[in-house]
């Protein structure tokens, strides 16, 4: 019989090992994480974040035909203006030149007004009348006044159409 108490014995140690080692186990992999696939890649099983691109740019805009500081005397682009209006006249008979006066903001509306009028009544005029003179016809002209933030000084572009 002193065999079956050792058997017995081996067996009640090996099952006290065993279960304090599988307690060992669990303790210790309850303080690690498991593995998985977000071990090696954090952003792994994750939906992806699409990216957008920003529209692209428009078209640049369309450059003026000639511009014209106001307060610029008429000598000095009275003949340019003639020369661009008659190669205008020649490339195209029926064009129409629209004359733009633009001038800064002003602090309120009836500044912004007056600015526009006098620069229409003084300078646009006069840009219109040289339009006129080099060729084109009355009906040709179309003059507009509105203020512009992206001018720095009150200034007389011509466009053509």
């Amino acid at each position: 019989m002193p065999r079956t108490k050792t058997v017995a014995r081996a067996f009640s140690c090996r099952r006290v090992f065993l279960r304090s080692g599988l307690t060992g186990v669990a303790v210790a992999l309850a303080g690690c994480d498991l593995l998985d696939q977000r071990t090696f890649n954090s952003r792994a099983s994750r939906p992806p974040k699409v990216y957008i691109p920003p529209p692209p740019p428009g078209p640049p805009p369309i450059p003026p035909l000639i511009e014209v500081l106001a307060g610029t005397p008429p000598v000095q682009w009275t003949k340019p203006l003639q020369t661009v209006v008659r190669q205008a006249l020649l490339r195209k008979p029926n064009i129409l030149f629209q004359v733009r006066a633009l001038a800064p903001p002003g602090p309120d509306a009836d500044a912004d007004r007056q600015n526009l009028s006098r620069l229409v009544g003084i300078d646009g005029q006069a840009v219109a009348s040289a339009i006129i003179a080099a060729g084109a016809a009355p009906e040709q002209v179309e003059m507009t006044a509105m203020p512009d933030s992206t001018v720095a000084g009150p200034r007389i572009r011509v466009y053509v159409r």
